[in-house]
């Protein structure tokens, strides 16, 4: 059995992540760094009204509540390892990371908004330029920016998205398949409602679909059906997995 590479600990093959570069993670650890990380951004928070609490209202009170300077240093540095070890995780997930808003941002800051296939300074979307399918990474180095219009053409050129076909395992979606797969081929957006591991909720997204697409993963199945598209309400590229959708529909024109 695989052992996970934060904790050390032996993994499931069917209930935890395999990532990218070989290594495996449980869902518990990879949420514990997050909910540390969570904490400490929290704790920074609050010390920096309370500085400036303490410098001009020098109560007995306040000073107590109040972190010293090296404690403060502490936490930063804590807090600069715990992003050291997320980002190294998100790197290697084989789906979008959740920091991929701040790695767009990041290569928008050092590229501005400028496109990689048109040169054109306009709004962009962040893709990968080997799909995480293919072996690619969510490394800052397989990432690029590109305009709405170099994304559709690339696609209905061929150039990097193609179709998937659905597996006989994957029977179970076969309906959503068929109309996810109309719904590309005539332009037309589609609206479901989708819930992550992760969230408590179930959100309702608007997308333009580009693409059906599978992931691996460690199930019996082996792979992950997804479909990658514009997202409304995200205003970004998305990948959504068909098995967490529900009230799949096709938006008419």
């Amino acid at each position: 059995m695989p052992y996970c590479t934060v904790c050390k600990i032996e993994t499931d093959y069917e209930y935890d992540i395999a990532l990218t570069n070989g290594d495996y993670l449980h869902y518990s650890c990879i949420l514990m760094l997050q909910m540390r990380k969570h904490e400490i951004e929290t704790a920074l928070r609050r010390q920096r009204p309370q500085l400036m609490l303490s410098l001009f209202v020098p109560t007995e009170a306040a000073q107590q509540d109040t972190a010293s300077e090296a404690e403060i240093e502490d936490l930063r540095a804590k807090l600069a390892k715990l992003n050291a070890t997320l980002t190294g995780i998100y790197d290697y997930l084989p789906c979008w990371p959740p920091d991929w808003d701040a790695r767009k941002q990041h290569l928008i800051w050092e590229n501005d908004s400028i496109c990689s296939h048109c040169d054109e300074e306009t709004d962009v979307y962040l893709l990968h330029d080997i799909p995480i399918f293919e072996g690619g990474t969510n490394e800052l180095n397989n990432l690029t920016l590109i305009c709405a219009e170099c994304y559709r053409g690339m696609y209905h050129e061929g150039d990097i998205f193609g179709t998937s076909t659905l597996k006989s395992s994957q029977s179970e979606f076969s309906e959503q398949f068929s109309e996810i797969q109309s719904a590309i081929d005539n332009n037309q957006k589609i609206q479901f409602d989708y819930k992550k591991p992760s969230d408590r909720r179930w959100t309702t997204r608007v997308v333009v679909p580009e693409r059906l697409f599978n992931i691996p993963n460690n199930r019996e199945s082996g792979e992950t059906l997804c479909v990658e598209g514009f997202c409304e309400l995200r205003q970004d590229t998305r990948v959504f997995a068909l098995e967490r959708m529900q009230a799949l529909e096709v938006i008419e024109d």
